[in-house]
């Protein structure tokens, strides 16, 4: 498990539009007048008329108390703008971020940071309240500390086999090497009858 009082974190909440001033105002006058009309699934879900979501508040609260984890709310050209050097040390690419989305950074302020997508956006699909996205987020946080930063990143890929995958095709090489063997064993039976015939 990642010890986090060594590495600070910080929790980044993407949203899945830009900053420009008239998506800000679109956006303020949709969550006030017709909030299922909000384009981004993040922004609709912890906005509410009057502001933030006051649970989402409370979710946020939770984690800067089990966690002391700060956090920020960006817009995604304010994420790439800002998180973009991070490319430098060749563990993150901003072009695989998915949008909306909830990364981590992890690291301080004077060393190597790095950041890894937590909750990518196929999530926001399936999940509308905060208590759904407030489970997703627990349980991939709670992922990512108990397997590490690398390990998280691994399996989380779209590309990750899962270990059961991994079983069956050792099973079919083992099955290949064991044919070849019998195969081999009969050509040197034949061979031996071959000779006991002459």
């Amino acid at each position: 498990m990642i010890d986090i009082r060594s590495r600070p974190e910080k929790l980044l909440f993407i949203y899945g539009v830009d900053s420009l001033p008239e998506t800000k105002i679109s956006l303020f006058l949709k969550r006030n007048l017709t909030p299922s009309k909000v384009e981004c699934p993040l922004y609709r879900l912890i906005h509410k008329a009057s502001g933030l979501n006051p649970e989402f508040v409370e979710l946020l609260k939770k984690y800067d108390m089990e966690y002391n984890i700060e956090y920020e709310l960006l817009y995604s050209d304010e994420f790439v703008k800002k998180y973009e050097s991070f490319e430098i040390f060749g563990k993150f690419k901003i072009s695989e971020i998915t949008y909306p989305s909830v990364c981590i950074v992890v690291g301080h302020e004077k060393e190597e940071r790095e950041i890894y997508e937590l909750v990518k956006s196929r999530y926001f699909d399936k999940c509308d309240v905060i208590s759904c996205f407030g489970k997703v987020l627990e349980r991939k946080y709670d992922q990512f500390r108990e397997l590490g930063p690398e390990e998280f990143k691994r399996v989380n890929h779209p590309d990750y086999k899962s270990g059961g995958d991994e079983t069956d095709e050792n099973e079919e090489k083992k099955q290949k090497i064991e044919n070849a063997q019998k195969k081999i064993a009969d050509m040197e039976d034949e061979i031996k009858n071959e000779i006991k015939k002459k």
